[in-house]
């Protein structure tokens, strides 16, 4: 850790609470979840002006692809009237940055880069007051620009914020009530701009946990149980003990590692370890019928929106229908298994984790060890992928254990296999509507019930609720039981609950013969939601038929994080092959800070979210995964990626939201929609693939 990066060497620094304010989120799960998160904390360091004039921005987030160094980078740069190259981003190291939360929720840009551009424009109002004091001039008569602080007329005297800076130690608080910079002055925000560590990531530079390598490491490989829920009777370590390259064999209770000198001779003595298991549960020839027990089970209800009277609504509607939709389980698949390497130096313990809650594992392990969190680190390398997965962390707890027991650092790293199967999972879910609606299609009643697995309440309930005009409104969710372990997902239980409703509305515009957008133009008023609709069917070139008009053509809408999507997909059905050819998508997330980086995250949500449409489904029995790895269980292929088009259309005078999760929540539904539209068979299961076999 250099003096730079310590923020301790000459410059100006600016400090603030950890705290970054409420999320702009719609919905009450958001506002629950974010509430009162920040612990009691001294001033945390944000931004340093070095004396070079170059800068650092310091963020307790994590950069798992997408995209928020070179959005915060973007911000700063913006404010402080920098180049981008001339501002640094660090990232996820417990050590040097704010305390955060974790990388979730698309907040990193709506919550962290607001503050970073509060703490930019503090420090370019500091450097505006030294200049002034050096020129002898009211500060209202100079701007910054181009790195420097110049003064409007008198001879156009300036001075780069190194000669501001020479020789000078300064610190200002974050001043929250500060002036940013308005949309019209904007040369680097709203722009599109190629990310800044793409090259790094491109070329196999970027350093991730399995890369990091420390003197004197041992690879660890670590006794799996066959099912969830098995406990360890006994184990035989003499065969692996002797292998070639095997340092040692330790046991920690039920953890057992062996540690060798590669991770090849450590998989070779776990493959020899003799073990014998304590296994619960059913009969792995039993399936557990998934539907049913979500029904049974179910529990705790929530409501999530309730209005009017639905029960006496649905009496004097013209039309009514009732359906149920099941979404299966699936895995969150990331590209990088998950890796830990733990070093205890004496008492101090640092682990390199490719985690996106970096503070919550300090946390966790200085608990624990029984030892103060400030002799926890915990530094987030580069992250290939997360999407909740990589909240919870359990080889960074294994890494250290083994690590203090052996006495030297040692590096425990997931297989493919392992990492799906010792894995959480999104939540089953079946849901089921009832909706009454008018000859003209104007919904008069609604009602809505989801039953999602696992002890996690919340993640059923974003999206639950509907965004149309409709009365008599009444959205409960439930807990259910969940023979699988269950966890965040990108964007959690939103895309589980729109695919649910969207199907739904689609199937009311086939009842009433009404074209599909249209049906949902006539039951929206919110302006946003519109104006994302309307440009995603214009851009697509919509053709407006009563469903099915055979053409393959289907639409969705969506909102999570606060921000706004459509999504229309054009497709083909060859026997069970569902083709997606084509797709468009709007977004609204307010002010899109790099346009380029929102367009890649839209991408690669209609890309993950086209695989649990059709594809995607964990296999088990027993506790037992049966499809972990790739070769087992299909994601998208590059030769299955449709043509995408990204229209963005939020305003730069509305605060910005997310970017990183609203795109996968309407794409299942406006699959499923084209797939009736092609066919006329509606499906309400999903993978889509798995039902038209």
């Amino acid at each position: 850790m250099s003096d730079r990066n310590a923020a301790t060497a000459a410059g100006l620094r600016i400090t603030g609470d950890v705290h970054t304010g409420p999320p702009p989120a719609r919905t009450s799960y958001a506002r629950a979840a974010y509430a009162n998160t920040a612990p009691d904390a001294t001033k945390a360091t944000w931004l340093v002006v070095h004396a070079d004039g170059t800068a650092t921005a310091y963020a307790g987030k994590v950069e798992y692809g997408q995209g928020i160094r070179t959005g915060l980078a973007i911000e700063v740069a913006d404010e402080l009237r920098l180049p981008v190259a001339a501002v640094e981003v660090v990232l996820g190291d417990t050590e040097l940055v704010p305390w955060d939360m974790g990388t979730f929720g698309s907040q990193s840009t709506a919550r962290v880069g607001l503050q970073l551009r509060k703490a930019a424009a503090t420090a370019r109002e500091a450097l505006l007051e030294l200049a002034a004091d050096r020129f002898d001039l009211p500060a209202g008569g100079l701007r910054a620009e181009a790195g420097r602080v110049k003064a409007d007329g008198d001879g156009g005297r300036s001075a780069t914020y190194a000669e501001l800076l020479a020789g000078q130690s300064v610190e200002r608080e974050l001043a929250d009530d500060v002036a940013l910079m308005p949309p019209a002055g904007f040369t680097q925000m709203a722009r599109p701009q190629r990310r800044i560590d793409a090259d790094a990531r491109v070329t196999g530079a970027a350093v991730y946990a399995r890369d990091v390598m420390v003197d004197g490491m041992l690879f660890a490989a670590v006794l799996r149980w066959p099912a969830a829920g098995a406990r360890l009777r006994d184990v035989d370590t003499s065969t692996a003990e002797r292998m070639p390259g095997v340092a040692r064999v330790v046991r920690d209770g039920h953890l057992v590692g062996v540690l060798a000198d590669s991770d090849e001779h450590a998989a070779a003595g776990v493959a020899v370890l003799r073990a014998q298991w304590d296994e619960p549960g059913e009969s792995p020839a039993t399936p557990v019928d998934l539907p049913a027990l979500l029904v049974e089970s179910g529990r705790d209800p929530y409501v999530t929106q309730e209005a009017g009277a639905p029960e006496d609504a649905f009496r004097g509607a013209a039309g009514v229908l009732e359906a149920t939709y099941f979404i299966p389980y699936v895995s969150n698949a990331p590209m990088e298994p998950r890796a830990a390497v733990a070093r205890w130096d004496g008492d101090r313990l640092t682990v390199w984790a490719g985690t996106q809650r970096p503070f919550g594992i300090r946390s966790e392990l200085a608990q624990r060890f029984g030892i103060e969190e400030s002799a926890v680190r915990v530094i987030a390398p580069e992250i290939g992928g997360g999407f909740g997965s990589k909240s919870p962390y359990p080889v960074a707890h294994e890494a250290a254990r083994l690590a203090r027991i052996a006495g030297c650092p040692v590096r425990v790293a997931y297989t493919r296999a392992e990492d799906m199967a010792y894995a959480t999972f999104r939540p089953a879910a079946l849901i089921t509507i009832k909706s009454g609606f008018m000859s003209d299609g104007k919904l008069v009643a609604w009602r809505f019930e989801g039953y999602h697995a696992g002890d996690r309440p919340f993640l059923g309930r974003r999206g639950s609720e509907t965004p149309y005009d409709v009365p008599h409104v009444k959205v409960t969710t439930y807990t259910s039981d969940s023979p699988l372990p269950t966890g965040s997902y990108r964007s959690l239980g939103a895309a589980v609950n729109h695919f649910a409703r969207e199907s739904h509305m689609d199937e009311i515009a086939a009842a009433v013969g009404i074209d599909t957008v249209e049906l949902r133009l006539r039951n929206l008023s919110d302006a946003r939601f519109r104006r994302v609709l309307e440009r995603a069917a214009a851009a697509h070139g919509w053709s407006a038929e009563a469903p099915p008009s055979k053409r393959g053509q289907g639409v969705a809408i969506g909102i999570d994080v606060g921000s706004y999507c459509a999504t229309v997909a054009q497709l083909d059905v060859q026997g069970s092959e569902v083709r997606v050819e084509r797709v468009t998508a709007a977004l609204d997330c307010g002010l899109t800070v790099n346009p380029d980086g929102a367009r890649n995250q839209v991408e690669g949500s209609v890309v993950m979210g086209m695989g649990t449409a059709l594809y995607e489904a964990i296999d088990f029995r027993g506790g037992r995964v049966l499809n972990a790895g790739f070769t087992r269980y299909r994601v998208p292929r590059s030769s299955d990626a449709p043509a995408v088009q990204v229209e963005l259309v939020g305003d730069d005078d509305t605060p910005s939201t997310g970017a990183g999760e609203p795109g996968i929540v309407p794409i299942a539904a406006a699959i499923a929609n084209a797939v009736f539209d092609r066919t006329g068979t509606r499906l309400r299961e999903l993978p889509l693939q798995r039902v038209l076999r």
